[in-house]
């Protein structure tokens, strides 16, 4: 089901909603149409349960856009599996292409907060990607004795 309603936020609050996809609901479009200060107020496109009805014209802030619109249960069911990290295969590239080059693995970070994607920019997806076995290059070594 999908609502037209409007939304006054601060526009770090109105990326933070964009980019919930754990909620059970999902922006679709949002335009900013006057802002005061930091607030802003935006006109909203918003698909959601059929459980919370039509919401059109309505008139929401930051937390009871959130009350209204989050749902628990989505939101515990999409957290489940949530233990492992989709790593990109885009930053798997760049971190080994710099260990072949014989960049030390402080440097590969530091590529990869400048050039890899958005998600490089949390430490413990940089974390991840430097410990994943794709970028780790260990070559088997065989040790024949005599």
């Amino acid at each position: 089901m999908t609502s037209r309603v409007i939304v006054n936020a601060t526009l770090d609050e109105m990326d933070e909603l964009f980019n919930d996809t754990q909620g059970g609901f999902s922006i679709r479009y949002y335009e900013r149409t006057e802002q005061i200060g930091d607030n802003a107020t935006f006109k909203v496109v918003v698909r959601h349960g059929d459980n919370i009805g039509y919401q059109d014209g309505k008139i929401f802030d930051y937390q009871s856009f959130i009350e209204k619109f989050d749902d628990e249960k989505y939101r515990a069911k999409n957290s489940e599996g949530k233990e492992k990290t989709v790593l990109l295969e885009t930053d798997l590239d760049i971190a080994r292409r710099g260990f072949k080059g014989g960049l030390s693995s402080e440097t590969v970070k530091e590529v990869l907060k400048i050039y890899g994607t958005h998600r490089c920019r949390d430490a413990n997806y940089i974390k991840a990607v430097m410990g994943s076995e794709k970028v780790q290059d260990k070559e088997l070594t065989l040790n024949f004795g005599r």
